[in-house]
């Protein structure tokens, strides 16, 4: 019998991972890398405490195992918090992609990075993988630098576009998209969500199998990962509500002017799904049958 593959997930108790690992193909195994030593009970991976940022804990771990591929989405992801932590935004995710980077140079490792339509600014909207990156605040600039220190520093890897992720995460996970709306309704809170704000939003799951694939097949270039269907933060919240029968009366429509106090975030940066679909092999699901697969997968952590 075949030993099975192993592969890395940096950042891998966020919803990327937990997508990763609900869809894993049987023949693989999962390394999960988190920077805290967390307990995390419903897994499927075996789990390292490390810091991306220190080359040699990095190094060390790519000299235990012998990765297939590393999909590496560590780094801090809070707009806000990048915006006014620059330094430390930058540590986080550039001096850690430049250190996963190079351990994927040194062992042969075939690197997935694991970017963001944050690259983009939303005046021309659906993106291509060959449109040109312009961000809007500082961590689409750090994505796009990481981006091209990627590219720079590896001939055969891939860069891959996620866009805004929903599903179930982790226990220890913070709350996304869809969880966020779920948990406020169910305490009958009312919320106020925008509608000034467009993406294609994407079920964890769905992303997940399409990472698979990215690992199988190891495309080059630039990958958008996507749902089908193309609506505003506040339908989305609408079709949560609708889907797990929540009050949606407590549900308010607002313009982004609403929020003063955080950053500027493009207005629509839904992608064209081709490579997903060609290259991969992978359907995009429209939000009603991504939330529908949610919710039979329901283990409700809010």
């Amino acid at each position: 019998m075949a030993m099975p593959k192993t592969i890395c997930i940096t950042g891998g108790t966020g919803l990327l991972g937990k997508g990763m690992e609900e869809t894993a193909l049987r023949d693989y195994h999962i390394v999960s890398v988190h920077n805290r030593d967390y307990t995390v009970d419903d897994t499927k991976a075996t789990h390292v405490a490390l810091d991306v940022r220190n080359k040699d804990q990095v190094m060390t771990l790519f000299e235990k195992y012998e990765f297939e591929a590393v999909v590496h989405a560590a780094g801090i992801a809070s707009v806000d918090y990048v915006e006014a932590h620059r330094a430390e935004g930058v540590e986080s995710n550039v001096i850690g992609t430049y250190h996963v980077a190079s351990a994927c140079l040194q062992t042969g490792c075939h690197m997935i990075y694991i970017s963001s339509n944050a690259v983009f600014d939303g005046s021309s909207a659906p993106y291509r993988e060959s449109d040109p990156v312009r961000p809007v605040n500082r961590y689409g600039e750090i994505k796009a630098a990481c981006e091209q220190l990627v590219n720079l520093l590896l001939e055969d890897c891939t860069v891959v576009r996620p866009i805004l992720m929903y599903g179930w995460n982790h226990a220890i996970g913070r709350l996304n998209p869809a969880t966020w709306i779920i948990s406020k309704l169910m305490k009958g809170e009312p919320i106020h969500v925008v509608h000034d704000v467009q993406e294609n939003p994407l079920y964890n799951r769905n992303c997940g199998e399409a990472l698979w694939e990215v690992i199988k097949r190891k495309p080059r270039g630039t990958l958008h990962l996507a749902g089908a269907e193309v609506i505003n933060r506040y339908e989305f919240a609408l079709a949560v509500a609708k889907m797990f029968d929540l009050d949606a009366s407590l549900i308010e429509p607002v313009s982004s002017s609403f929020f003063p106090s955080i950053v500027p975030r493009p207005k629509n940066t839904s992608f064209v799904t081709d490579r997903m679909e060609k290259d991969l092999g992978v359907t995009p699901l429209g939000v009603r049958e991504g939330l529908r697969l949610m919710k039979e997968h329901m283990r409700l952590k809010v």
